[in-house]
């Protein structure tokens, strides 16, 4: 709880008002205990998330507006409407409504864990978004096959072995070449859990295409590095206030555990530079 609080406290949209953004965390602590059912939470504009106790990939939104700030208001800035935005590791589904529900973009959204996959679709369907968003249940790497995958970690599921003690399941397994065939995303988000060089080497013809200008990625090293560098992708950095984008990976300013990859940064600029702004419990982004 104290990791928690402190987070919350220090999260750059509670600073107009960080006592609110504590009531929060009391508040929905309070009615998970009376309630003990999945309720609906307001998310960013008209959008919806549906939560339950213990799912942080919803919570740190209901207590902060963007959980992952720096990383969900760049899609919020760069992404336009009718874009194809790919979602990798999708999760319940926070990035996806973010792209298809308040920015208007088309999303494919793939998730490995079957009943997390169920919560995804009760998030695009209570948000009336089944005509934008195709999901996919599957992993993603550079095979074709199955894989172990763990189910009972929430938001850090990931590949295990035969010897997982926790509870785990075989997940069919595809590339995301073959997953995306003639689809051109502009932007892609993965959160694979330690599993991204494997998804990135299956990942060829899609990361060569100049249409993808952005790969929002989770984990860093020399292979990934040389990946994304020889496919023309530049590692950068963006402070939403002043929506700025510097050419330089992630530093210890950023509260972000991903690394932002841009290919052309002035045209990610002016993007940014140029987009609506939204809300998020009551916050402007």
């Amino acid at each position: 709880m104290i990791k928690l609080l402190n987070f919350v406290w220090n999260h750059p949209l509670s600073s107009a008002s960080r006592l609110r953004a504590i009531s929060r965390v009391f508040r929905w602590q309070l009615a998970t205990r009376i309630l003990k059912m999945p309720i609906v939470v307001p998310f960013v504009d008209n959008t919806v998330l549906v939560a339950e106790k213990s799912m942080t990939g919803v919570t740190g939104n209901i207590y902060c507006g963007l959980h992952e700030y720096e990383d969900m208001a760049f899609l919020l800035h760069f992404l336009r409407s009718k874009e194809l935005f790919i979602d990798v590791g999708a999760n319940v589904g926070s990035y996806t409504i973010l792209a298809s529900g308040a920015v208007g973009a088309k999303t494919i959204c793939i998730e490995p864990v079957r009943h997390t996959y169920q919560k995804l679709l009760r998030n695009v369907r209570i948000n009336d978004l089944d005509d934008v968003v195709q999901a996919e249940l599957c992993a993603v790497s550079d095979i074709n096959g199955t894989l172990r995958f763990s189910t009972d970690r929430d938001t850090v599921n990931s590949v295990v072995d035969d010897h997982y003690q926790g509870v785990s399941e075989l997940i069919p397994v595809r590339k995301l070449d073959d997953i995306l065939q003639n689809s051109t995303p502009v932007m892609i988000k993965i959160d694979v859990e330690g599993h991204e060089l494997s998804l990135l080497r299956g990942a060829t013809k899609t990361l060569a295409n100049p249409i993808l200008q952005v790969v929002l990625l989770e984990g860093q090293n020399e292979d990934i590095n040389r990946i994304m560098t020889g496919n023309g992708f530049h590692m950068a950095c963006y402070n939403p206030k002043s929506r700025q984008i510097s050419e330089q990976s992630k530093h210890s300013g950023l509260r972000t555990s991903n690394q932002l990859w841009i290919r052309n940064i002035e045209e990610a600029k002016e993007r940014c530079c140029s987009a609506k702004t939204f809300k998020a419990q009551g916050m402007l982004v």
